[in-house]
């Protein structure tokens, strides 16, 4: 239930400033223990209007917390998802003067041909004409450090901070669901594969349209999905690069600076 005592737009307010002044705010769980999704939700949407009143473009979404071992191992019972934005777009470089505590992870993005709309199978996605990239997130939460609630995070638009995309190929389902990706530092090298998001990539992308519609909204055509991590992320350190390659793609390159 909707907590009516809780200003979700001045809580929206607070996490839009805390990203401008790059320092993170109090918990909001801590603050209010009743915190539901609900008001996770409302809050994020909040934050959505902000942001395009400040002048950015919705892209697209991500997804998170696509991974049943990793919900397991956190405790968390649902994946969530975000807003992407045209300002979040890096060309291969990350200024980290912009940002608090940031990570990065690899992933499979979708982009969507049609609008997708209501219940939908996997089938139905891989049917509609999708096409697919690599892609390395940043996430950078709007909290002290990474230790919060998944309602925090859900809040906070899951933590989205940056993203770097390659280029968009048309994969069957069969392939999607099989890939499988190096991601490196440059010292450490982590093996992922698609089916930790949700079984496939496509199975994450039907999971969201369903959250879409439960809020009265759809899937729009030209859209980009990041499904989910599908390693451990890794700490963004100056000087640092990261790469995500995989079969099918040319690999995908981030240099912190």
């Amino acid at each position: 239930m909707v907590d009516e005592l809780m200003d979700h737009a001045e809580l929206a307010a607070e996490l839009f400033d805390a990203q401008r002044r790059r320092a993170g705010v109090e918990l909001l769980s801590a603050r209010f223990p009743d915190l539901d999704w609900e008001d996770a939700r409302r809050i994020a949407r909040a934050t959505d209007d902000l942001r395009r009143a400040d002048g950015e473009v919705q892209i697209g979404f991500k997804l998170g917390w696509t991974s049943t071992a990793m919900r397991e191992a956190l405790g968390i019972d649902r994946p969530n998802w975000g807003t992407l934005w045209d300002r979040q777009v890096c060309a291969h470089t990350l200024l980290l003067d912009r940002l608090i505590h940031p990570k990065v992870e690899p992933e499979l993005v979708c982009r969507t041909a049609q609008d997708l709309r209501g219940e939908v199978s996997a089938t139905d996605v891989a049917e509609s004409g999708v096409s697919w990239a690599l892609g390395l997130e940043v996430v950078d939460p709007r909290f002290p450090s990474f230790e919060f609630e998944a309602l925090d995070n859900t809040a906070d638009n899951s933590s989205s901070a940056a993203v770097v995309l390659g280029e968009f190929v048309v994969l069957d389902a069969d392939t999607i669901r099989s890939v499988e990706v190096s991601f490196t530092d440059g010292a450490e090298t982590r093996i992922g594969a698609a089916s930790n998001a949700m079984g496939s990539p496509l199975e994450a992308v039907a999971w969201f349209v369903g959250e879409l519609d439960a809020e009265g909204s759809v899937l729009p055509a030209g859209s980009i999905v990041f499904t989910g991590g599908l390693t451990a992320p890794f700490d963004v350190r100056p000087g640092s690069t990261y790469e995500v390659s995989a079969g099918f793609a040319a690999p995908v390159v981030l240099a912190a600076e």
